[in-house]
């Protein structure tokens, strides 16, 4: 049985320049993992908050991790601009965490997808085969809370009954709260899902986000990452590899929020399953740093205490 409702509170945000560029820890030192190494970590755990913005702490352990609960190694991740910037045509944050972990690793993902998008990526890469699944789609959103968990609700059912991360979504506007409400359902209705609260992370830490509170800066991508590594834990079998993807239209708009790119990439026919393709295109940038708009992103975020440390698995 997964802990369905987690949080992974980013005192891991001081740890994830272990593969980064050295932001300190919280003390002001910078602590470095070994490849494959997750960073001690602590998770929230409760009933889906009224107002989507606070929770209690407890231990994420490595029982309690995906890949203690799966068969093989084989992981879709499925989302939109916040996980494209993630993906191997971008920064490569995504398979630098969870490639080391032993994790096959697809990231289907685009600019300006709504949660359809993750049926339509179902309806082609479905029967390739998966052992888990990531999803991460809502920050689009419109305002159709029922349209919203009917389509969620499909995807879930569809992936079933493997293990199933859903991610909360960066509470932006109001009404992203509607998203995550439906999110914590699906984890009340489905004993094979477990939900990582990005909406606290990123409320807990604005520098993850840039002036918009959505779209990722360069740690709000190896943070994003560093979070799904930690509820994946170490795959169950070896090797790891970052596979190919068809999803690589970007013609919506950037990754950072700004408008789309001449360079930005979109999508071709590929060989999937196969890592001999590597995007020239180039990394993605931070977004604009203005001022974010007063939204539900400002409630008061999780606290942040000072719960027992878990060693991290091994490598």
């Amino acid at each position: 049985m997964f802990v369905r409702r987690v949080t992974l509170l980013l005192c891991v945000a001081a740890t994830l320049t272990a593969c980064g560029a050295g932001a300190a820890a919280t003390d002001g030192t910078a602590p470095s993992l070994e490849v494959g190494e997750l960073p001690d970590v602590t998770a929230d755990s409760s009933a889906p908050p009224e107002s989507g913005s606070v929770r209690t702490t407890t231990t994420l352990s490595p029982e309690d991790q995906i890949g203690a609960q799966s068969n093989g190694n084989r992981v879709i991740l499925i989302g939109d601009s916040v996980m494209a910037s993630t993906s191997r045509r971008y920064s490569n944050d995504m398979c630098d965490a969870l490639v080391p972990l032993g994790w096959q690793v697809e990231v289907d993902a685009e600019t300006g997808r709504f949660v359809t998008f993750g049926n339509e990526v179902l309806d082609t890469r479905l029967d390739a085969g998966w052992d888990a699944s990531v999803i991460l789609l809502g920050n689009n959103y419109r305002e159709d809370q029922n349209g919203y968990r009917k389509e969620l609700d499909r995807i879930v059912r569809r992936l079933s009954p493997q293990p199933v991360v859903l991610l909360t979504v960066s509470e932006f506007t109001p009404s992203r709260a509607e998203v995550n409400e439906v999110v914590f359902e699906m984890a009340a209705k489905y004993d094979n899902v477990l939900v990582v609260d990005w909406a606290t992370t990123t409320a807990d830490d604005p520098s993850l986000t840039g002036g918009d509170g959505l779209h990722l800066t360069t740690a709000g991508r190896v943070a994003l990452a560093q979070n799904v590594a930690l509820a994946l834990g170490e795959a169950p079998e070896q090797p790891g590899k970052c596979l190919t993807t068809d999803y690589t239209d970007d013609s919506s708009g950037g990754v950072d929020g700004g408008p789309a790119s001449s360079t930005n990439p979109s999508r071709t026919t590929t060989t999937q399953g196969t890592d001999t393709t590597v995007s020239t295109s180039p990394p993605a940038t931070d977004p604009p740093t203005t001022e974010p708009l007063a939204t539900a992103a400002s409630a008061p975020p999780a606290p942040v205490t000072s719960p027992p440390v878990v060693p991290p698995p091994g490598t």
